[in-house]
């Protein structure tokens, strides 16, 4: 499987050949020049091995974002600053962000590509994922650690087996779960005597969160919108 890289620079000709060298490389790339709930929520689906930031991104920088990127931690993936800056304060407070690694920049694409590769081969095979505090999908927002969920700036809690009925599918939005996986993950049991508790259960979220969050699949069961 090809490694996935996310690049947020505002430098465009920066990015497009950056984006060339690691797409002729292997890379799956998607890049993007601003910040915004639409990007941030594009890396949390796409789920990268590497996020690339310049510390220059439009209406935000390298920098905030790495900050919001860790405090979340809904990413199982490495943080990669690169700038023309080499000042060392600078350098620093992208460590203390939580970068990974720093890079300055003019560096050989093909430098860049191979820094990033090594990057790479310090991830374990089969990392143990966390799970994340903080889930994001459109407007929407589910904090694990409290338990609320945030929609439109209003904060609301679930009961427990809805909470994490919703964090199952925002967890994996592209996936489509039948009511027997749901019940098997979030009841923990093997066997479901009356799958269509989930209906019901499924049909208390839309009426917390609105109809066109959570479609449902006939015959099969439930995915995110």
């Amino acid at each position: 499987m090809a490694p996935i890289i996310n690049i947020f620079s505002s430098n465009l000709s920066d990015l497009v050949e950056t984006k060339k060298v690691f797409e002729n490389d292997g890379f799956d790339v998607f890049s993007h020049t601003l910040v915004s709930e639409e990007t941030i929520n594009e890396v949390y689906k796409k789920q990268p091995d590497i996020v690339l930031l310049d510390l220059e991104i439009g209406n935000s920088d390298g920098i905030e974002l790495c900050y919001q990127l860790k405090a979340e931690n809904a990413l199982n993936a490495f943080i990669v600053l690169f700038s023309s800056h080499e000042e060392d304060y600078i350098q620093i407070e992208a460590f203390k962000a939580g970068a990974d690694d720093y890079i300055v920049k003019p560096i050989n694409p093909r430098v860049l590509v191979k820094r990033i590769r090594a990057l790479l081969k310090r991830k374990p095979i089969n990392p143990k994922k966390d799970k994340a505090k903080i889930l994001s999908y459109n407007s929407l927002k589910i904090d694990r650690d409290s338990y609320l969920v945030y929609n439109d700036g209003a904060s609301f809690s679930l009961p427990r087996k809805e909470f994490e009925m919703l964090y199952l599918l925002i967890n994996k939005p592209q996936k489509v779960f039948t009511r027997e996986e749901i019940f098997q993950k979030v009841w923990k049991e093997k066997e479901c005597e009356n799958a269509r508790i989930i209906d019901v259960h499924i049909r208390k979220i839309r009426e917390k969160i609105g109809d066109n969050i959570i479609n449902t699949i006939k015959g099969v069961g439930y995915q995110l919108a």
